[in-house]
């Protein structure tokens, strides 16, 4: 099967969206041809290819760094490869991009399938602006709605939000992403005593987070939930795996309220693993999400978790389980559950265990390539 992924972002210099990245080398791996069109950031190559994966990028029209958005209208890049690769379903990625609704436009233009993930749960992004903009796409989709074959979504509680931008029940599969859970997100790979002490966390009790820097991240929540608990956890350490716009923001409430923060800055997706080996726990303080990846790899490297519970997260963390849940936009419940995992071991211990073992049972990617591929061909049917 020959198949164009169209993505805001794909790899590159900014890592992005590695679920879909793993998803079109596993699709590569069974025997398809992949075709990827996505958006430039920096220094990125405009084409490359990698595993096998044919790599195109377009250069934005415009990019808003503050909330790391690029406008982008890729119209005769997408023809020109529906063309040279003879594809046979288009499969877009995120409907917020513009990108990816140029996708869709031109799918029913050249007669092809188009298959749309949806990745968030978003329905504020904390800025009146940015909402009114992100209101403008929502109508945008569901006026575009029938030219959608299939969509995927990565959790049932996404049902809704796939719902109210006009996508029917009847159209909508569920496929979560996966985690490579042997060969990269596990913790017998890596020496935790070893690398916390090149990270200077000896005798720390380190919490960790990994993802972008940005508003909807709720970081600043986490922060002060922090400053909360050093009265009582003096070795109480916050490691900031990632990198986004509100990193400024983030590091100037650090110095003000003398937290103990590392951050770390953006990383390599191959070295996040490193990484989280060093934690004891990890934390998402994010107010919204899709299926959270940074759980699901913290989860493989057997972490204890404490996320929010919004989007699909509920998906992954059974609270009491592997971990707690907590309500979003709220600092106590963030303070309880990390104090109940420092004067647990036993307790933080076990839930990494049960984690790790929902990743292996439920998470893997070989069972979530042949569910994407049966979705390929409802559409084509």
């Amino acid at each position: 099967m020959n198949v164009l992924i169209v993505i805001p972002y794909f790899g590159g210099l900014k890592d992005g969206n590695p679920d879909v990245v793993d998803l079109a080398v596993e699709l590569r791996k069974r025997g398809h041809m992949v075709t990827v069109l996505a958006t430039s950031y920096g220094d990125d190559l405009l084409y490359e290819e990698k595993y096998g994966v044919n790599i195109f990028r377009e250069k934005p029209t415009y990019y808003f760094q503050g909330i790391d958005y690029s406008v982008c209208f890729p119209v005769f890049k997408f023809l020109r490869l529906i063309k040279k690769f003879d594809i046979e379903i288009v499969h877009g990625v995120m409907e917020f991009g513009t990108q990816t609704l140029t996708g869709m436009v031109l799918s029913r233009f050249m007669k092809k399938p188009f298959v749309l993930t949806i990745q968030g749960a978003v329905e504020t992004f904390g800025s009146p602006q940015v909402d009114a903009v992100a209101g403008m796409f929502d109508y945008g989709v569901r006026t575009l709605s029938p030219l959608v074959k299939k969509s995927i979504i990565l959790s049932k509680n996404l049902l809704q939000r796939a719902q109210n931008i006009g996508i029917p029940k009847e159209k909508i599969r569920v496929i979560p992403s996966g985690v490579h859970h042997e060969n990269e997100f596990n913790p017998i790979l890596f020496n935790s005593d070893e690398i916390r002490k090149k990270l200077g966390l000896e005798g720390k009790f380190v919490i960790g987070f990994s993802g972008r820097l940005v508003r909807l991240k709720g970081l600043n929540f986490l922060l002060y939930a922090q400053k909360l608990l050093q009265k009582e956890i003096g070795n109480l350490h916050l490691l900031v795996i990632g990198d986004g716009p509100e990193r400024p923001l983030l590091k100037s409430i650090s110095r003000r309220l003398n937290l103990n923060v590392t951050f770390v800055g953006w990383v390599k997706r191959s070295n996040v693993a490193r990484f989280l080996s060093a934690i004891d726990a990890f934390v998402n303080p994010s107010l919204t999400e899709g299926l959270p990846i940074s759980v699901m790899e913290a989860m493989a490297m057997q972490k204890a978790i404490v996320a929010t519970d919004v989007g699909g997260t509920s998906d992954l963390v059974e609270d009491g389980r592997n971990g707690f849940l907590v309500h979003p936009s709220e600092v106590k419940p963030l303070v309880s559950a990390i104090r109940t995992l420092f004067f647990d071991r036993d307790l933080r211990l076990g839930m990494g265990r049960v984690g790790r073992d929902i990743i292996k049972m439920n998470f893997d990617w070989g069972a979530i390539v042949e569910k994407t591929e049966k979705v390929y061909e409802e559409a084509l049917s």
